[in-house]
């Protein structure tokens, strides 16, 4: 449990604190900047790609092949490869925000701060999880404590003291200066050598889901913001609120399986004790800051309800589905586990289509339920699951 809320304080920093930027500027500057976060919500998941590529799958890797340098080249191509990305989106921002059924000129200094920022939490994420694998977790959670507060306080005093977009440029300015700082004082110059095949075999799962999330999120939420703006404040809403749960709970079951998978130290009835107990002190914090907000935002209630109470089926069901799928990555990686997951990923794809404005959250229940069953069912006769 102590190694669980170790990882997930830096999730804490990296998700909770830019949700607590958001609502803040909305308040000093304007109410519409708060959502900023439901229109680059999609993006986040196009970043976890790379942190699955570059990051999580060379340190497993590197543990298979007994070779760090795998690690240390990833770093360096990932920078690079998401850098270009970032400039692309960056040039092209008016677009993206037209396509996302908003508006350019409301949106569009603080959007390319978001994608800026977005590609800098990458860049530490494949810090952090060289450091996890390496037990250095509170070497890791001091880095991204300094990063994610530095960024916190320059962006909301600078704007309240600066235009906007020179608050925006300062920032950004001294968040890369630091980020150059711990890419030196972690980086070890060694040969060069990607893996690559070895690396997206070792993350698929992460892969697929991630680039499922994409086009799920993508085109859910601009199926969902065309029926007005009552579902748009109540989806802002619910993500606000919930979306640094989803992050510390998924980071952390799944960081800490693959360890102790990785390692030969799994064990599934511990693992589940104790990520029930992290479930529910999610589930409180989730309570907690709807009620301390919902007097200020005001999102329609039956609405916000409905999402609500989706978010809680599925966070009772992930620890099930999650240990049983990272077992299946790493000790039974076949080829028809990526297809299995693949299809699923295809179908809740197809709900984001559906003429909803729950479409995305129809969708996420029928992910959950087809991945457990699934899991389930390859999981069945293995001794390593049986609780007695």
């Amino acid at each position: 449990m102590k190694r669980m809320f170790q990882i997930s304080l830096d999730t804490l920093m990296v998700s909770a604190l830019p949700i607590f930027l958001w609502i803040i500027l909305g308040i000093t500057l304007r109410p519409e900047i708060a959502n900023i976060f439901a229109l680059t919500y999609p993006l986040q998941f196009l970043y976890m790609i790379f942190v699955c590529v570059f990051a999580v799958g060379p340190n497993i890797t590197a543990r298979k092949k007994r070779n760090k340098n795998v690690i240390f080249s990833n770093m360096v191509f990932g920078t690079i490869v998401a850098g270009i990305l970032t400039l692309v989106l960056g040039l092209n921002t008016d677009f993206y925000i037209e396509l996302m059924n908003m508006e350019p000129g409301i949106y569009h200094d603080f959007c390319i701060y978001n994608i800026v920022l977005i590609f800098f939490s990458f860049v530490v994420q494949m810090i952090s999880q060289k450091l996890y694998f390496e037990g250095k977790n509170k070497e890791s959670n001091i880095t991204n404590l300094i990063f994610n507060l530095t960024n916190f306080g320059l962006i909301v005093v600078l704007t309240l003291i600066m235009t906007e977009w020179i608050a925006i440029l300062v920032t950004l300015v001294v968040d890369a200066v630091i980020l150059v700082k711990y890419l030196v004082k972690y980086f070890k110059r060694t040969e060069f050598e990607l893996m690559m095949k070895n690396n997206i075999k070792n993350s698929s799962f992460g892969i697929l889901d991630n680039v499922g999330m994409v086009m799920f999120y993508g085109v859910g939420y601009w199926n969902s913001f065309a029926y007005g703006q009552k579902y748009i404040d109540a989806i802002n809403f619910e993500s606000l609120t919930t979306d640094t749960q989803w992050d510390m709970l998924e980071d952390t079951i799944n960081t800490t399986a693959k360890i102790d998978l990785t390692e030969k130290k799994f064990n599934y009835k511990k693992s589940l004790k104790e990520a029930y107990k992290f479930v529910f002190v999610m589930f409180g914090t989730i309570l907690v800051i709807n009620l301390a907000l919902y007097w200020y935002y005001r999102p329609e209630l039956w609405i916000l309800a409905v999402l609500l109470l989706v978010q809680v089926i599925d966070m009772l069901m992930r620890p099930l589905i999650m240990y049983r799928w990272n077992y299946l990555q790493i000790e039974d990686n076949k080829a028809g586990h990526n297809v299995a997951f693949l299809l699923i990923r295809f179908v809740t794809i197809l709900a984001s289509f559906l003429p909803t404005a729950f479409c995305t959250y129809i969708g996420q229940l029928m992910t959950a339920g087809l991945e457990y069953i699934y899991a389930k069912i390859k999981c069945r006769d293995l001794k390593i699951f049986k609780l007695k």
